[in-house]
Order: structure tokens, then sequence, then C-alpha cells
């Protein structure tokens, strides 16, 4: 049996986390960025105990949220921030004498692949620098694919560079940390007046809903949907606390799988995924004694897989989960393309992602409850301690986020998800109230009418503000700057502000009305701030995510 590596482990769990994404959220397959970090969580999955492969996994990640941002689930926001941990570690890893050591050893394997990807790189700036250059699927493609192809050969062909679990080291004590920081902002969130309320709340909606998929099994009388909504206050404050102590760690994993494994039953796109991140994270929280049972259960898998070899199993295991990934997109594609691309079909296309999630979640949550509870008995610590390094830096967006709506920041990707939240106007949290740091939330917009509805999705999506609070018509002035400035053709407003019933909008490429609003917004507020589309400032909060 091999020796349980730690970085490895969370590597290869961590890279088909990364796939699970893609498939609740399909819009990546018309960015050159989502190929790329597509295709380096793929290649990952067959060589995780390569630091740089990681290292590219990372980066392109990054790269595909830049590109995205604003509009990003709170949980992919919340990988992002991780992501950054994550590189300020490398960074220090590489500086340190065992990352330099390990560099000297493959740089020039590394470094002779470069010229090929700069090239790639170059002619991708090219297609986007050059306004001669027509933009059309066929270039985009066709140099998308030579990028694809510039970075596989390097991937593939370099050598592999070590030091993973040192590497590791640096940067799981601080992610356990963000893992806290994280469930304790989404528990505080919701401890608002119109969450404990079973009629609106969102624990009660989304319990109706899991359990509409069961007949009359589950119950969703009054009890169990004040059962959901007190239950879900204890999971998302206990697991956290579970996790840290090492006698309560086992009961910890086991609400975790249990609760996520449950809410990703809910059809709304992107809970599986954020069900997925969840179970990765759990990864970091390993003790070394379970490390152990862990590897024994995965070789002896690995083995039957491989008709008695362990190598020859891993690498049919690694083709099985990226073919199942693969087959999946294509599955969803074929959707698009045979049905339409609309609203109803996006929401099919993430049924059919969630399925195949759902089977490497069991399989990853039994692997971790199974190593757990034969390692009960042993010692529970974890494999490495907190020390000091610049990556606990990168804490700080993660302990912001979760503030953004009570300083006037964000509403949208703040730790708010279905939370019931409501920070404008008078707020309806049980104790905390907005200071405005920031103005955002001060200054609030009706939409009455519009022609077209300029708060309506398109018939073609192409990311998911489309699908952000439909119906709700009070926003933000930002956002509905966001909207004015950023519509192309003609069109025509009313709507409200500070009492007043005010029009707007564009006649024959002339435009009318407040000229502020048809200002572009600044291009760092732009990607950074994103707000909730309300459907009441004074009325009890519905379940929003």
């Amino acid at each position: 049996m091999s020796k349980f590596s730690p970085f490895a482990a969370f590597a290869l769990i961590w890279a088909i986390t990364s796939l699970a994404h893609q498939l609740a959220f399909t819009f990546w397959a018309e960015s050159w960025q989502g190929w790329l970090y597509v295709f380096s969580a793929s290649v990952t999955v067959f060589r995780p105990t390569c630091v740089m492969r990681f290292g590219v996994l990372i980066f392109t990640s990054l790269l595909n949220l830049i590109h995205k941002l604003p509009f990003v689930p709170n949980h992919i926001l919340y990988e992002g921030m991780l992501h950054l941990i994550m590189m300020f570690a490398l960074v220090g890893f590489l500086l340190s004498r065992r990352g330099q050591d390990e560099w000297r050893q493959v740089r020039a394997g590394w470094r002779k692949y470069l010229p090929v990807l700069f090239f790639a790189i170059l002619l991708k700036v090219i297609y986007f620098a050059l306004p001669i250059i027509p933009h059309g699927y066929l270039l985009g493609a066709l140099s998308t694919l030579f990028l694809v192809f510039a970075l596989g050969r390097m991937l593939l062909r370099a050598p592999e560079m070590g030091g993973g679990d040192i590497y590791l080291a640096r940067f799981a004590p601080i992610i356990r940390a963000g893992v806290v920081i994280m469930y304790f902002w989404a528990g505080l969130q919701k401890l608002n007046w119109d969450y404990i309320n079973p009629d609106i709340s969102c624990a009660a909606k989304l319990h109706t809903e899991i359990a509409a998929y069961f007949g009359s099994l589950i119950p969703t009388t009054g009890w169990a949907l004040h059962g959901a909504i007190w239950g879900s206050y204890a999971f998302e404050f206990g697991i956290p606390l579970l996790l840290i102590f090492r006698r309560t760690r086992l009961i910890g994993f086991t609400a975790a799988v249990l609760f996520h494994l449950w809410l990703s039953i809910h059809p709304a796109a992107g809970i599986f995924s954020y069900s997925s991140i969840i179970l990765a994270l759990l990864s970091l929280f390993l003790p070394s004694s379970w490390g152990n049972e862990i590897q024994s259960i995965w070789s002896k898998q690995l083995n039957w897989l491989g008709g008695g070899n362990v190598k020859k199993g891993r690498k049919r295991a690694g083709w099985i989960a990226v073919g199942a990934f693969f087959v999946t997109l294509i599955t969803q594609g074929l959707l698009y393309l045979l049905i339409d691309r609309s609203y109803e079909v996006f929401h099919t296309a993430n049924r059919i992602g969630w399925v195949t999630f759902f089977i490497w979640g069991c399989w990853i949550g039994f692997c971790y409850l199974l190593a757990g509870w034969r390692a009960r008995n042993e010692d529970g610590a974890l494999p490495n301690k907190p020390s000091w390094s610049f990556a606990w830096i990168a804490l700080i967006p993660i302990v912001l986020n979760g503030a953004h709506p009570w300083i006037g920041g964000r509403t949208q990707t703040s730790f708010s998800m279905y939370s019931n939240l409501r920070s404008e106007g008078q707020g309806n949290h049980l104790f905390l109230n907005r200071i405005d740091l920031f103005e955002f939330q001060g200054d609030m917009v009706e939409v009455v009418q519009s022609s077209p509805n300029i708060l309506a999705p398109s018939n073609r999506p192409r990311g998911i503000q489309q699908f952000a609070n439909i119906g709700h018509r009070i926003i933000p002035w930002f956002e509905f700057r966001r909207l004015v400035s950023e519509m192309p053709d003609d069109f025509e407003v009313t709507y409200m502000r500070e009492g007043k019933t005010l029009e707007l909008g564009m006649t024959d490429g002339k435009v009318y009305g407040d000229a502020e609003a048809f200002m572009p917004l600044p291009p760092l507020q732009r990607k950074l701030m994103w707000f909730r589309r309300l459907e009441s400032l004074d009325q009890p909060m519905c379940c929003t995510h």
C-alpha cells in the first residue's frame, strides 16, 4: 500500500470539485478562460502529486473568476478567496529552500515548453487586440484550442515537481480558519426575523422543495419546517466547531457530509456545486490516522479496479472521473443544441450535472466516514499546525466579505445565500444594523415599468445574473446604472427614486433623462460589486439567494 499524501489527496479531490463546479454553470464553455481551467483540473486528476500542475489549476481558476466577476455564486467567490491563500502559500513555498531545490530539479523541463505557450498567448492577445480580425466562433475556438494545446504540452510532458506535503502545510491551517469564518458569517446572516418565520424562511422553503422529491416520506408540516430552520442553525454554527476538536471530529464529518448531500438535492442551480466545495475542504480536516485508513480504502478499490494492479486502477479511476465529466457536459450541451438555450433547459441540464456530482459526493463522503470510524480510537491530531506566513493576510477578504452588507457594500455575494437577509432600508437582522461606510444601499430605485423589460432574463442567458431574483423590481441606483448604461438598443424606463416618478431611455440612439444613469460604472466597482434585487423594503423578506 502506498503512503498517504495529504497534498495528493487534497489536490485530487479539489480538481474533481473544480470540474463539478463547471457542471452547475456551463456558461464557461464559451470562454477561453473556462477551457484552460477545465483542462488544468483534468490533468491534475491524473497527477495530483505535482505542485506545479496544482499551481496552474489555481492560476487558471483565478483567471476564470476574474473574467466572470462580479456575476458568480457566493461559494465560487469564496473559492477564489481560498485560491488566493493557496497562491500566496505557493509563492512562499517556491521562495523557500525546499521549494527552490524542487524548482531547480524541474525548471529545465518546464522552461523548454514556455515559448510555445507564450506564442499561443500572444496569438490570443492579437485576436482580441486587432479590430481587423473578425471575432467569430471559428477563430475564437481555434485560438483557444491552440492555447489549450500549448498548456497541455507543458503540463503533460514537464517533469513532476514534488514537495506537495510541505506546500500543503503552509496553507491547510489558514484554509481551515477560512472554513470556520465562512460558516460563522453564513450562520450570522441568517439571524434575522424572516428566516425564523416558517411561512417565508429559506430553510423551510428549501426543505419543502427537497421533500417534494420523496413524496410523503419527508414531513413538511409546521414542526418539520421549524426543525429545518433551527436545524440549519445547528449545522452551520456546529459543523466548524465539531471539526476543530479531535474528540468531536467524526461527528463533525458525519454532520457535514449528510447535511451538504441533503442540501445538494435541491434543484436550484449551484447548490450541489456549493456542497462539492465543502466536501473537498473536509479533506483538510483529516487527521493522519484517518489519512492512512483512507489510503487503505482507496488502495483496495484501485486494486479491484485495476485487476490486481493499483497503478492501472489509479489511471482507470482518473479516466472514469474525467470521462464522467465530459459525458455529462456533452449531454448538457446537446440539450441546449437540440431543444433551446432557455431558462427551463438550464435547470434540466443542472439536474443532470447533479446526478454526476451526487455519485461522487456519496463515494467521497462514505470514504471519509469509513476512515474516521476505523481510526476512531487512534490519535486524531491534524498533520500540520498553524505557523505564521504571509499567506495569512489572504484571510482578510474572507473576513471582510461577510461584513459587506453591514457597511453599505455588496449584498449578493456576502455569505448571505438563502438567508432571507435584508440590510437595505430598516433591515431585518435580529441585532445588526447597517453603517454606511459605502453609500450604495442608501439610494434605492424601483423599476415601475420598462420596454423592453430591463429586469427580465434574456432568451439566451449567458451568465447567472440572468437568474438572480427574477421578478423583483427594487435595486440600488448602482445596479440600475449597470442595466441602463449597458443597454445596446432603444428602450424606455419608468422608475421611482427618492419618492419621485421619473423616466429615461434611448430613442434612435439618443438618450434622455438622468445623464448619470448612462455613465458606465467604474471598472473596479463594476467587477467587485453586485447587489440583490428586492421585492420590498418594508414587507417581510422572501427567500432569495
